[in-house]
């Protein structure tokens, strides 16, 4: 029988699939600026202004009302046990808007408001320009997060820890008291304000961006679930310190070029370790093991040897963070040679400058690949092994000659940590890079670009926002018809509907545009289809991503088989020692009260 002949099963479209909820930046309007500065704090309030410490950020322009509140945005410095709400910052007055905002502060609650907002903005243009989308946030619940903006607390409660809440679909920074080790510019009993610590606001609001874009990678199925979501969200933090050119040339003064290793560039939440942890670490570094000449890596740093979702995090972010010294050594090998030919104690100022203008554009690059792999990772259940794939193909897919060696640099970084790639012959890109579907390509004509009505403006391309999501319903339907097929069921992961399985459901379908180094521009599609088996437990998911190319054409399927044995067993192994609230959030997020608890992602444990 032909693939025509046979019927589509039923399917779903997901909640909230056609964006009505997602909050989105609007364009400028005629006469407005398109730049708002706004100063911040470089790191946190304990480095000194002779370091670098202050920073002018900028940041999308739109209009604003006291909080700040913007489109994207809600910030509410509210106190979690009194209610209490404190006088909001007005960044439109125009005093502050001639000032670049308020100067940076300690103690000022309108300054931490401006803080959280601008670094909030930072982040999200940051996703912006590596998606090629404006990427909104969610899913977020709630009666409180209904317009889809992020709620911002940026002195919500007396405690040293901050956490991103899907329920309520807002940030908490809570602050508390410096220990008696506290040193350099604090001392013991002043009060440390986590959202003073850029890193940390970048982090939290990675995590609420991630959500958005794989919102089945709260659900902690699988030991690196958890571990990707904060490694990923730490990378993002890392790798936006980049951006600040000053305080990368005084790192690689600092290393006389030799490495990117300073202190400067490699400690995230330098202050929160140092005044309310031990007194004697940053809260994480991106640096676990500094040789790079080792085949492996001490166990205790490995893959192997940790665990703990923070602790499996900082693994990711160590070898994502040697690929990048490992490239950063590459590409300035003539340069730091002829540097030492001058035979100078010391690295010349032009020296310094011209090896931090490499490695400020190398940390743009590799933030661009960090996020844009997300969109080729499964829609579930992903291994760190699955993340490395996802870097690869997307890599290969925009530049297919890798001269320098990036993904090379990748693989031997993670199979230093110790990260297994499963279902892989061995660690050659051509073995790495996601497969098209097992029955070929095909095309779904609906789905060609010059149908979709899609909208492109400022170097983006999105669904229309003003159409109430009928056209992305429309190419979400053509792909539902196109792969909910009993012939194309297993390229999918997906099986037929029956009294213990719910319909497929295309949970999201998102634009996505790439420039090469090259300046070669791509468009894609990328979609999540996910379905639900009843196990003894509860639910059990499969599914897959799914990347259409311009032209409608199925390009990957990068699928999580409902009917995976393996997995089905894999998943009651890690199980078994966890919590009652994770185990809720595995097998049905929604069964009790105490799983939303899971759907708080801390700073640290």
């Amino acid at each position: 029988m032909s693939p025509r002949a046979e019927a589509a099963w039923p399917f779903e479209l997901g909640v909230g699939l056609a964006g009505d909820r997602r909050a989105r930046l609007p364009a400028p309007g005629a006469g407005e600026p398109t730049r708002r500065l706004l100063r911040v704090f470089s790191h946190d309030p304990s480095r000194s202004r002779y370091d670098g410490a202050h920073l002018t950020l900028s940041i999308p322009y739109e209009p604003l009302t006291p909080g700040p509140t913007g489109a994207l945005f809600v910030v509410e410095d509210v106190d979690q046990k009194t209610g209490t709400l404190t006088e909001p910052v007005d960044l439109d007055d125009h005093r502050l808007l001639i000032e670049n905002g308020l100067s940076p502060s300690s103690s000022l609650p309108q300054f931490m408001q401006q803080m959280a907002y601008a670094v909030g903005m930072e982040t999200y243009e940051r996703f912006t320009v590596a998606l090629g989308r404006d990427p909104g946030f969610g899913p977020l619940g709630g009666d409180a997060a209904s317009d889809g903006r992020l709620r911002i607390h940026p002195r919500y409660m007396r405690e040293d820890n901050a956490y991103y809440d899907r329920e309520y679909g807002s940030l908490a920074f809570g602050y508390c008291k410096a220990e008696n080790f506290a040193q350099q510019r604090s001392q013991p009993g002043s009060h440390v304000y986590l959202v003073l610590s850029r890193d940390i606001v970048a982090h939290e609001v990675s995590h609420a961006l991630l959500d958005g874009l794989r919102p089945n990678f709260i659900r902690p199925t699988h030991r690196d679930v958890g571990a990707l979501h904060e490694g990923f969200s730490d990378l993002v933090a890392i790798f936006l310190r980049f951006a600040q050119p000053e305080l990368v040339r005084n790192a690689i003064e600092d290393s006389q070029g030799k490495d990117l290793d300073s202190k400067l560039l490699v400690e995230v939440g330098h202050q929160f370790g140092f005044d309310l942890i031990d007194g004697t670490n940053p809260l994480r570094t991106a640096i676990l093991s500094p040789g790079l000449d080792a085949a492996v890596v001490d166990p205790k740093y490995s893959y192997q040897g940790n665990s703990e979702e923070h602790d499996l995090g900082a693994v990711l972010v160590s070898a994502v963070f040697e690929a990048f010294r490992r490239i950063y050594q590459r590409k300035t090998i003539k340069l730091r040679s002829m540097l030492e030919m001058t035979k100078q104690t010391r690295l010349p100022a032009e020296g310094i400058h011209l090896l931090a203008n490499v490695a400020t554009q190398l940390a743009r690059r590799f933030l661009n690949i960090v996020i844009r792999a997300i969109d080729y990772c499964p829609p579930l259940h992903c291994t760190f092994g699955e993340y490395l794939r996802a870097i690869v193909t997307a890599d290969t897919d925009l530049v297919p000659d890798d001269v320098i060696g990036y993904r090379d640099a990748f693989v031997t970084a993670f199979r230093r940590y110790g990260v297994i790639v499963p279902e892989v012959a061995d660690l050659s890109e051509e073995s790495l890079v996601w497969r098209a579907p097992e029955s070929g390509q095909f095309r779904v004509p609906a789905l060609d670009f010059r149908h979709l009505g899609l909208v492109f403006a400022d170097g983006l391309c999105d669904w229309p926002a003003d159409d109430e999501g009928r056209a992305v319903t429309r190419a979400a339907n053509a792909l539902g018809q196109a792969i909910c097929r009993p012939e194309r069921a297993r390229d999918f992961g997906l099986v037929a509907p029956s009294r213990s399985v719910l319909p497929p459901r295309i949970a999201s379908l998102r634009t996505v545009r790439r420039v090469s180094t090259g300046g070669e521009v791509r468009f894609d599609l990328v979609a999540e289809v996910v379905q639900k088996r009843r196990v003894r437990e509860g639910w059990f998911l499969g599914g897959s991503t799914i990347i259409v190319s311009s032209d409608g054409r199925v390009r990957f399927a990068v699928g999580k088989h409902l009917d995976s044995r393996r997995r089905l067993a894999a998943q009651r192994e890690f199980l078994k020692g966890q919590p009652g609230n994770v185990r809720d959030a595995a097998w049905d997020e929604h069964s009790v009260v105490a799983a939303r608890l899971q759907r708080r992602i801390h700073l640290r444990r």
